[in-house]
């Protein structure tokens, strides 16, 4: 189990130590970041096709794809409306301005939307081509997603131990 799950668990299973709506709305962005976090998992654990033309019909890149795909999930749960309150709860005890950052830059130079085609090229096969826009749009980007995975994780796990405090 590891210490993201066990907080996970140890929150589930506490009384009302935060409004029972903040508790729900912070285990589904924990869930989020938990999908997001096995896909790169496996994605490292796989091996790296170095010929480009067999890189993104490799298990590496469809995993790479799938990572994309659920932390865009978890960047869309984050921005909802209905996270309102757990975003105030968050950053009451949690500093956010990585976070925010990183998100205000991707907004503004095309990243998150890049990874709104890749979210939308593998869970909407039926109105997509096999060689669509979606399948490249984040070829490149590497650097980006990994630092997104990492403040997405220092957050919620910081969020996640004050709640079980």
């Amino acid at each position: 189990m590891t210490a993201q799950t066990r907080l996970s668990s140890e929150i589930s299973a506490r009384g009302p130590m935060i409004d029972i709506e903040i508790k729900k709305g912070l285990l589904n962005l924990h869930d989020a970041f938990l999908n997001a976090d096995i896909m790169q998992r496996e994605k490292w654990d796989a091996p790296v096709e170095q010929d480009p033309e067999k890189f993104h019909v490799s298990n590496h890149g469809r995993f790479e794809r799938m990572w994309i795909t659920f932390l865009y999930v978890l960047v869309e749960a984050w921005q909802s409306p209905q996270m309102a309150p757990v975003r105030a709860y968050i950053q009451s005890v949690v500093p956010l301005d990585e976070l925010a950052h990183l998100l205000r830059a991707a907004a503004a130079d095309g990243s998150l939307a890049k990874m709104s085609e890749t979210r939308h090229y593998m869970c909407h096969r039926d109105r997509r081509k096999y060689w669509d826009d979606g399948r490249l749009a984040v070829c490149g980007q590497l650097e980006f997603h990994i630092k997104l995975h990492a403040s997405f994780s220092q957050v919620l796990l910081a969020a996640m131990k004050s709640a079980t405090a």
